[in-house]
């Protein structure tokens, strides 16, 4: 065996173990949770349907890894082709899909960035009507509310625009999502007192863009090296079924 076949089969055998290892991951952690989440947090049980949309999904992604890992083990351990090449087709899919998901981030950015500016628009609104304006009609559920909180304590934000004074109510009162010191759970209130230095000044809208900017970059950057390392992977397979069908 050669330098370059010792090589390629390192390759493989390295990157699918770590694939295998956090598919595992994430399958036991995320059916682990699963069951015994409300033992964990009680509080999760409003939110049960929120909550199971996140972990299944990730229990399906951690299966899906596993068997990748397992498929791209076995066939750069025995190097059999009908393996490689199974393993070969699934990393193209998801080489294919990667890329697709570049190309969307790039052309589709501005179309998030005012969707998320339109949802945030009306939620705001329907909280500012609701709880300052006290529009007759107006109403507001207590998942919204908490949503535009949790959503202000996110990104350390306060208001849709222009910071606290676009709730313009009594100086120091803000959504208590405003405030720094917010554990994330007391809607009694919804309107509370709070110090200027732990009030975040920034408006959301803003914010999230300066988020969305960010994070866009930064993510099309990893997955461009994680597509990068895929093709390798590609070409380690595809020279160990080559040799494979030479032996």
């Amino acid at each position: 065996m050669g330098c370059c076949d010792v090589l390629m089969k390192a390759i493989l055998i390295i990157t699918n173990v770590v694939v295998m290892v956090a598919g595992a991951v994430l399958l036991v952690a995320g059916g682990i949770f699963f069951a015994k989440k409300f033992d964990f947090f009680p509080t999760l049980e409003d939110y049960s349907t929120n909550v199971n949309s996140v972990l299944i999904p990730m229990m399906v992604i951690g299966a899906v890894l596993f068997i990748v890992g397992v498929i791209g083990c076995c066939g750069a351990v025995t190097g059999k082709s009908g393996l490689l090449n199974v393993y070969f087709i699934i990393v193209l899919v998801v080489v294919i899909l990667e890329i697709v998901v570049i190309v969307l981030g790039v052309v589709k950015k501005g179309d998030f960035v005012d969707a998320t500016d339109e949802a945030a628009t009306e939620l705001f609104t329907k909280y500012k009507d609701a709880y300052v304006a006290k529009t007759e009609g107006a109403d507001i559920t207590e998942a919204e509310a908490l949503a535009v909180n949790s959503g202000q304590y996110l990104f350390e934000c306060c208001g849709l625009t222009v910071g606290p004074s676009y709730w313009g109510v009594a100086a120091g009162k803000v959504p208590p999502g405003c405030c720094d010191t917010w554990e994330g759970t007391d809607m009694d209130e919804k309107f509370v007192t709070c110090a200027t230095d732990k009030t975040y000044q920034d408006g959301c809208t803003e914010k999230i863009k300066s988020v969305a900017d960010e994070f866009g970059t930064v993510i099309i950057i990893v997955v461009v090296v994680i597509v990068v390392f895929e093709i390798i992977c590609l070409a380690a397979a595809c020279y160990s079924k080559k040799n494979d069908l030479v032996a």
